[in-house]
């Protein structure tokens, strides 16, 4: 491990004496950084010494993230401390909203150059037709490309180029408040059935240990589509798309509606109590 870190740490110095020196550009130092798993600090040396023409010359690197990410990871700040020629921003996103990218990117004038948390099926799609953003190949050896997993690949490339690049592998769960549970007389652990979920709802909310006794994401992809998923997992047509006319389609939008009576009201209210994501 220690060899390996010395190694990067070489590497690392070596191009970024060229890229100061202007031996390479920022596609060059890109692909190098990522061959050698520098990570962040590759972006690190970036910040300090610029990528050259191909960014703007008066300002630093400015990667713009989603609100919930440093939520989940409230411990960005310290280590964006570790690189101060960032700029780093919340990006301005709530409910998937990239009108500020496109209105930007049509004035030539864009304030990111990252975007991180985008979803591959909402707004990269929409940013790629609307040409705010450019493909990765370009910047990642192929090497790198070809040694990514092949369906996470493909979920990120439009017309043969990758717009995305995968950094999370989202996960369908449930998560519950063990001290309410506990006050309601519930088991410290997920409910193992639908059936569970709802009458440990109903538990909570009569008890009064809590005005609600359970939410979900109102997003198709993060409720109906792993409930019906969760009761038949052969609900896709055959093109692999979701069938919202199976049966267990229709099924899951039922127990939507009635954990709705044990929710928060504005569960359907994109952005007022989900951050619009």
């Amino acid at each position: 491990m220690v060899e390996r870190k010395e190694k990067e740490l070489l590497l690392q110095e070596a191009s970024r004496q060229q890229l100061v020196r202007g031996q390479i550009d920022r596609r060059e130092f890109m692909s190098r950084t990522l061959v050698a798993g520098l990570g962040m600090a590759g972006v690190g040396v970036a910040a300090k010494y610029g990528f050259g023409s191909a960014l703007a010359e008066d300002r630093p690197l400015t990667p713009t993230f989603y609100q919930w990410i440093e939520d989940l990871h409230p411990g960005i700040p310290t280590v964006n401390g570790e690189f101060p020629g960032i700029n780093y921003q919340i990006a301005p996103v709530e409910g998937f909203g990239i009108e500020r990218f496109v209105a930007e990117a049509k004035n030539k004038d864009s304030t990111w150059d990252i975007y991180v948390g985008q979803t591959p099926f909402v707004e990269m799609s929409a940013m790629v037709e609307a040409d705010v953003i450019e493909p990765w190949d370009d910047y990642i050896p192929k090497d790198v490309l070809d040694d990514i997993i092949p369906s996470i690949r493909e979920e990120n490339m439009i017309d043969g180029k990758m717009y995305g690049w995968p950094f999370l592998l989202d996960v369908i769960g449930t998560g519950w408040h063990s001290g309410l549970t506990t006050q309601a007389g519930l088991p410290d652990a997920a409910p193992a059935t639908w059936d569970e979920q709802l009458e440990h709802a109903k538990a909570i909310v009569e008890s009064g240990v809590a005005p609600f006794g359970t939410t979900f994401d109102s997003h198709g992809w993060r409720c109906v589509a792993p409930m019906a998923h969760s009761m038949n997992p052969n609900i896709y047509t055959s093109e692999g798309l979701f069938d919202f006319t199976s049966e267990a389609a229709i099924e899951a939008l039922v127990l939507m509606k009635k954990l709705m009576a044990y929710a928060n009201p504005d569960i359907l209210l994109e952005g007022a109590s989900d951050g619009g994501v």
